[in-house]
């Protein structure tokens, strides 16, 4: 009875704790979902209104341009030539019949009578009280306000001179027609009653898609706004409100023929979208809130069983596993009993670790020990013996021996060299290196180096490249072990290459190290064989090598506080790269120059 009565009392704790934050995470979820959305919806809406009017702005300016330029290259065409009258009426036919969209073009003298023309326009216009050709007298192209035709066709007079040496002798008057502009402005479809307008800077309607509003005047605010437009190479956003409803509009001027393209639409459309998503979102997210009750309620029972959980876990730690956690959110016994797992499997795995890492070190400093010890006692012994060895050889030198007896000779002798090589390179492998540390130039010792292997590396066609900037500082290092390690890289670069190519040494400053590169375009290393080459005792030189070169030159690298670590694809080379770390508050002087620095 007592444990029926502690469970339900962890079913009640577990919903009085769960649901209040499930619920308030649905709700901010969705708050923050919808007010996302309504921002994001906002941005897409204006950019692509913007899109909507520079693309529409473009087109008509493309248009007007196009006809404008037609009737500049009529007018130059008609000023370098002398037709006569029949002459120019076929010019101006063949033009407008080329130029379609002109609805006549005509050709008038400077007092205002009409030369010839395609049309009919001296029976429409009194060409010398128009301001469009008053102002053409002047030199400069001029474009009329929209008018229309008996057939509601909207159209524009655009009047260019013909100008002979640099005096106005005729002018070109061209009717344009329009229904192309008011056809682009047709196919744009924003929303069920958004629409595109033109208007010129007096608030007239140049272009709307009711025919009946081109000649209307537009609300006094307009004017106002359309200075802004004018003063602006950007769209500008307003609100208009018109019989009681907000519309958006959105306006860019066109500085060239002073108009201003205008794109409205009613508010409420533009929101409507957006305010139907708000809504179903919030009544999901009651729909969800109230599963989430139910749910929560009925299935609680299943999901919350700390006891097995608590088994569950303990029996994986038991197995060994010290990085599982016991996780019980619970503040009575059970809770209680899970953190106490938790603390004692955090204590176990300190203990362990600490223990691994103490058995660890004593294991190492034992081995050190012993391989010292043994070390010299090895080298006392073996020097004892390679001694004698040489002092024998000398001997038997001077001595007449049999041609089977001198290749005897060579072979002892070549072998105690091997040895005592061996027995060198085993000592420094096996005593951490005693560092006598100087400020120097790593390229002064690469250049030491290379000037050593120079002669057999030019003979077998490598060469040797020194990338060395005159910035960089010098290391503290040890002289003599940087030129064992260099020496070494070096050396094994050109034993592993087998025809010409080439061995680069770069060098750089990496934040608080400096980075020495070796490259050479050998044939690259097995990957096996990659994560074992800084092993002790290690080659893949057969006989010849010892496997101690590069253990010695990883340790040379640590006892400076370093590291080395190496870098190779088959077929295309090896990369040994060392990082050295700088001295602190080092002033960044040009080393001296290397004879092979390019």
């Amino acid at each position: 009875m007592r444990n029926r009565i502690k469970k339900t009392k962890l079913i009640y704790k577990f919903l009085i704790f769960i649901l209040p934050l499930l619920l308030l995470s649905i709700i901010i979820t969705s708050i923050t979902l919808s007010r996302t959305s309504y921002n994001y919806f906002l941005k897409t809406i204006n950019q692509d209104y913007r899109n909507i009017i520079k693309s529409s702005a473009g087109e008509i300016r493309l248009y007007m341009e196009n006809a404008q330029e037609g009737l500049e290259s009529l007018a130059l065409m008609m000023a370098a030539t002398k037709l006569d009258r029949w002459q120019k009426e076929m010019a101006l036919t063949a033009f407008n019949h080329i130029a379609v969209e002109f609805m006549s073009v005509s050709l008038i003298s400077i007092e205002g009578k009409e030369i010839v023309s395609t049309g009919r326009e001296g029976s429409e216009i009194t060409f010398s009280q128009s301001e469009v050709f008053k102002k053409v007298l002047t030199g400069q192209n001029a474009i009329s306000g929209v008018m229309l035709t008996k057939d509601n066709i909207p159209h524009i007079h655009i009047a260019v001179p013909v100008l002979r040496l640099g005096e106005v002798r005729e002018v070109l008057w061209g009717k344009l027609n329009l229904k192309s502009i008011w056809d682009v402005l047709k196919g744009i479809t924003i929303g069920h009653t958004g629409q595109v307008y033109i208007m010129d800077l007096s608030g007239r309607f140049i272009a709307h898609r009711e025919i009946d509003r081109v000649v209307t005047t537009p609300p006094a605010k307009k004017p106002d706004i359309f200075k802004e437009l004018r003063g602006s190479d950007t769209p500008i956003g307003w609100i208009e409100k018109k019989e009681g409803t907000k519309f958006y509009c959105l306006g860019v001027h066109i500085p060239d023929f002073d108009w201003v393209i205008v794109l409205s639409q009613p508010c409420p459309e533009i929101y409507a979208y957006i305010y139907m998503n708000i809504y179903w979102a919030v009544l999901i997210t009651c729909f969800v809130c109230l599963a989430a009750i139910l749910l929560g309620w009925n299935r609680v029972k299943h999901f919350l069983t700390p006891i097995h959980k608590l088994h569950r876990q303990v029996q994986t730690i038991g197995q060994g596993d010290l990085d599982q956690k016991v996780s019980v959110d619970s503040q009575d016994e059970i809770g209680d009993l899970g953190l106490a797992f938790n603390e004692m499997t955090d204590s176990l795995k300190k203990f362990v670790s600490r223990e691994v890492e103490t058995a660890r070190e004593l294991a190492h400093a034992r081995n050190l020990a012993v391989l010292g010890s043994t070390s010299s006692k090895v080298t006392h012994e073996v020097g004892n013996l390679l001694n004698n060895v040489g002092l024998t050889l000398s001997i038997l030198k001077g001595e007449t021996l049999s041609p089977r007896g001198e290749k005897a000779l060579q072979i002892i002798e070549k072998d105690s060299v091997r040895v005592r090589e061996f027995i060198h390179n085993f000592l420094q492998f096996a005593k951490k290196p005693e560092l006598h540390l100087e400020r120097e130039s790593i390229d002064r010792i690469i250049g030491e180096v290379l000037l050593i292997h120079q002669p057999d590396a030019e003979k077998r066609g490598i060469y040797l490249e020194l990338n060395w900037p005159s910035n960089l500082p010098p290391v503290n290092v040890d002289p003599r072990l940087m030129y064992q390690v260099l020496n070494n890289l070096v050396k094994n670069s050109l034993e592993a290459m087998n025809g010409p190519g080439s061995i680069t040494i770069e060098g750089r400053i990496n934040r608080d190290y400096l980075l020495l590169s070796v490259e050479d375009a050998g044939p690259g290393i097995e990957p096996d064989i990659l994560e074992q080459i800084f092993d002790p005792f290690f080659t893949t030189k057969g006989k010849k090598g010892t496997g101690l070169g590069l253990s010695i030159v990883k340790t040379i690298v640590e006892a400076h506080r370093g590291t080395i670590e190496c870098q190779s694809e088959l077929r295309k080379g090896t990369t040994f790269i060392l990082r050295l770390p700088l001295p602190a508050s080092l002033p960044f002087n040009a080393p001296p120059k290397s004879p092979f620095r390019n």
